[in-house]
């Protein structure tokens, strides 16, 4: 019989709390990133503030490596984590285009 064998590192203690703080500050500052980034495309917000959107999106990008870099994770996850981080910047300027093309084929 065959067992498997699951190696888990532990997070250290001291680390724990800058672990948690990043995670959850991913989740606020990709909000935000993707609120403004949607309020300037919609006209609620003026273009001038376009690059605080991508502030946020780099404070997310910080906060990822941040958390990954602390909970020492492996080459597959540092990988997944970055196409995450790519993934939330494009993510909208896709769904902007789509609905952009999607008007413009309506309209006419």
């Amino acid at each position: 019989m065959i067992e498997e064998v699951i190696m888990r590192q532990d997070i250290p203690l001291d680390d724990f709390l800058t672990i948690f703080v990043s995670s959850a500050l991913v989740m606020v500052f990709g909000g935000f990133y993707v609120g403004i980034y949607t309020a300037v495309k919609v006209n609620l917000l003026k273009k001038w503030t376009m690059p605080l959107a991508y502030m946020f999106w780099m404070l997310t990008a910080y906060c990822l490596y941040l958390m990954g870099s602390l909970m020492h994770v492996g080459e597959f996850t540092a990988k997944a984590l970055v196409v995450a981080a790519i993934g939330l910047l494009l993510l909208p300027h896709a769904v902007y285009f789509m609905q952009h093309r999607v008007h413009e084929e309506n309209e006419h």
